[in-house]
């Protein structure tokens, strides 16, 4: 089965929402590894979650915003066959020896044939959107996946943005978005995914201080 677009149309504003996240994610993947490689052991609510969709997602699945490609990994180490795309070539270069493949990829305009993907996650990934992007994008996740296949995606809560000059101690800038889960179910649901999970948690004491949210959503059987 070919998954990947044989000439992917390229996006004219020239990148990502934040320009310089290429540049800084590829600056720091080898610290982003080293941190948070193992980040899942101290998540048992993310393994629950990972482990049900793992379950109910069929192959391929694609990890977008797949970083190193620890939460593509877990999936695939529970029988999924996981491809995992980021805006990074230092992360994608990471990636590939964890999962069944990884490209270069940005996740408004996948290079991902219509229909094809039978999951699709996407673990903080989605913060790096500016807001009026969301809707768009989970339409673009839609149009990969096939009648019936699932989406799982997670953010940090919050109503604002953020854009930093330091990342993970380094001098390059980081950009995000905070979202509430009210907007992620809305958009999920303008996208024309079906939603069948919306929850919020609490902050593990090991990770960032922002409450976390996921959603998981399918792409309805019968198009309407």
């Amino acid at each position: 089965m070919k998954l990947v677009a044989p000439s992917p149309a390229r996006r004219q504003d020239g990148g990502v929402a934040w320009d310089f996240l290429r540049s800084s994610y590829d600056a720091v993947a080898d610290k982003y590894e080293s941190r948070f490689l193992g980040e899942l052991h101290d998540k048992p609510r993310d393994r629950e979650l990972l482990e049900a969709f793992a379950r109910s997602a069929s192959d391929p699945v694609a990890d977008i915003g797949c970083g190193p490609g620890q939460v593509g990994a877990f999936v695939r180490e529970r029988g999924r066959r996981v491809v995992g795309l980021d805006l990074s070539p230092a992360m994608v270069r990471l990636a590939k020896g964890r999962l069944d493949a990884a490209v270069v990829a940005d996740m408004r305009l996948l290079p991902l044939v219509t229909g094809q993907m039978g999951g699709l996650l996407a673990f903080y990934s989605l913060i790096h959107l500016r807001r009026s992007e969301l809707e768009t994008t989970l339409a673009e996740f839609r149009r990969v996946l096939r009648p019936g296949g699932h989406v799982l995606f997670s953010a940090h809560e919050g109503d604002d943005e953020v854009e930093l000059d330091r990342f993970l101690e380094e001098p390059v800038k980081f950009g995000a978005t905070l979202f509430e889960l009210d907007e992620l179910v809305g958009a999920s649901r303008v996208a024309g995914l079906e939603v069948t999970r919306a929850e919020r948690r609490a902050p593990y004491a090991t990770e960032s201080q922002t409450f976390r949210l996921y959603v998981e959503a399918r792409r309805p059987e019968l198009d309407r």
